[in-house]
């Protein structure tokens, strides 16, 4: 499962000059893949190395050192990093890890480290989007991680960077100065989750093909709907063929019969749980611009108004108003709620939150998927990147020697965090993906996706299928660039998708009235997009 990795370095000569400073960067950057570099950087000024040689003990941190982590996590997640908190204890007893549960949302929690700036109340180590860490790094507050990551004495070894998946690294990078300036964390992506009792029953998926073949239409070549054709859909296949013919095999059944509640005005074949991830999805998929980011003045563009992207947003319109497709936006609630209660057929969301997609009151045997793809073909497939990161923040206000503490602290602590052993501790017990390739080929990993230990229509069986589904497209994960205005044009994106995906704007409408329509929304979210950019 292990592939070469390209990552981007700053030059030695580079580090030294931005630690001189506090959160300070260079733009200028040295591009090389990991083999062509070298396996560590040593250019942390002494006073973080931390000289190790008189110390019988040899701990890097030597002052009494505390250092802080925030994040919203529930209890139970919680209770898993104390138990890293104890055990970080032992390895660096000098310093003390204060694990803070905030309440609220991320962008809760964002707002109030940004208050806390003025006050030196925030955190060193924080639970982030990159969203987040853009406007850390605007207010000098984040700092880049690359000379901790590389150090020969207490970086990550070569076989540890080849073994953090590329995407996790790369997003860390995707900000408008050079350098890492977030890690991963609580990672996750998106499947397509699917009713298995209607779509894998030999009557039911011989039934659609032959609806299909009724409307001209070939599905799967003839044969009966299969777990490998589910897992290889694109869009068109989908909206063309597939959603036509499920329908049609709808309509011919008996109400009390349906493989879809029509009861209700909202039912439709594909739920999406998430409008702006669909659209950011759909333009990595196709290849057409979304947003852009010029690293030499830092700043970022909005670039998603393109006449392929209008085309392509208008022939998901026409798959919304023929009940092929509905959002969150568009049904108002989390699709999720309409799958298991029969009113879809597939629904598409975050793999952290596959237990949402199963109810005990209402059990199935729920399927899982790659989500639709413009191309089907290895290479060409692409699923987005989400799920919280850790932002690591400056404290200067500490004074020199104590805020190299503080940094040294935090990076030994994530370092900590996330080793083979704790990372994959933390993705068997939370869902959420695991961080290195190393965690989804050992064997307790292995053992969670066996699906003979589990029992049919239950969540244990779900689970597994997650675990199995996410180590599958490790190599198709994406992130798109970070600047001041990123979550702005993030949020304009969706507000667009939910119109587009909302039948009662334009039912009655003529296909050229709905092509002014799609100009009109495009028009309005690239002005909102824009309003939050930073020049």
């Amino acid at each position: 499962m292990k592939s070469k990795k390209f990552i981007s370095l700053l030059s030695v000569s580079l580090i030294m000059g931005m630690l001189t400073s506090c959160g300070g960067n260079n733009n200028s950057s040295s591009n090389t893949t990991k083999d062509d570099k070298p396996t560590s950087v040593t250019s942390v000024p002494t006073s973080e190395a931390s000289d190790t040689t008189g110390d019988s003990e040899n701990y890097f941190i030597k002052e009494k050192t505390t250092i802080y982590m925030w994040a919203t996590l529930n209890d139970t997640y919680g209770k898993r990093v104390l138990n890293f908190v104890d055990a970080f204890q032992k390895v660096e007893p000098n310093v003390t890890v204060e694990y803070v549960k905030q309440t609220g949302s991320y962008n809760d929690l964002k707002d109030k480290i940004i208050d806390g700036f003025a006050s030196d109340n925030y955190p060193d180590l924080a639970q982030c989007y990159p969203d987040h860490v853009a406007e850390y790094l605007d207010l000098g507050r984040a700092y880049d991680l690359t000379p901790y990551m590389y150090n020969k004495d207490y970086g990550w070894t070569a076989d540890d960077i080849d073994d953090i998946i590329t995407a996790y690294l790369d997003e860390g990078a995707s900000y408008t100065l050079d350098g890492y300036y977030s890690l991963p964390f609580s990672k996750s992506t998106e499947a397509m989750y699917y009713n298995e009792d209607i779509l894998l029953n030999t009557t039911h998926a011989q039934g659609i093909v032959n609806a299909g073949k009724d409307l001209g239409i070939t599905i799967n070549d003839g044969n009966p709907i299969n777990a490998d054709y589910l897992n290889n859909l694109t869009w068109d296949e989908l909206f063309d063929n597939l959603c036509p013919a499920i329908v049609k095999y709808n309509d011919s059944l008996p109400e009390k019969d349906s493989i879809i509640d029509k009861t209700g005005k909202d039912w439709s074949v594909v739920g999406y749980d998430s409008d702006d991830n669909l659209f950011i999805t759909l333009a990595e998929q196709y290849g057409y611009p979304y947003t852009s980011v010029d690293t030499t003045v830092g700043v970022g563009s909005a670039d998603f108004d393109t006449k392929e992207m209008r085309d392509l947003v208008t022939y998901f319109n026409s798959a919304a108003r023929n009940h092929y497709l509905l959002s969150k936006g568009s049904y108002g609630d989390y699709v999720n709620n309409l799958f298991t209660a029969r009113g879809l057929l597939f629904s598409i969301g975050s793999t952290g939150g596959y237990t949402y997609q199963f109810s005990a009151d209402n059990p199935m045997n729920v399927g899982v998927a790659r989500i639709p793809q413009a191309k089907a073909e290895d290479g060409m497939r692409k699923v987005i990147n989400q799920g919280p990161s850790i932002a690591f923040l400056n404290h200067p206000a500490a004074g020199d020697k104590a805020a190299a503490n503080r940094r040294l602290a935090s990076w030994l602590f994530y370092k900590f965090m996330e080793n083979e052993a704790n990372s994959l501790d933390w993705t068997l017990e939370t869902g959420y993906n695991g961080i290195r390739l190393s965690n989804y080929e050992s064997d307790e990993y292995k053992a969670q996706t066996d699906l003979s230990s589990t029992d049919p229509k239950t969540l244990e069986r779900l689970k597994a299928k997650n675990m199995n589904y996410v180590g599958t497209v490790t190599d198709d994960l994406f992130a798109s660039p970070v600047f001041i205005g990123s979550s702005g044009c993030r949020n304009a994106v969706g507000a667009l998708m939910t119109k587009a995906l909302n039948r009662a704007n334009d039912a009655t409408e003529v296909a050229t009235n709905n092509k002014t329509n799609v100009e009109n929304w495009f028009a309005d979210a690239l002005n909102e997009a824009k309003k939050g950019i930073k020049a």
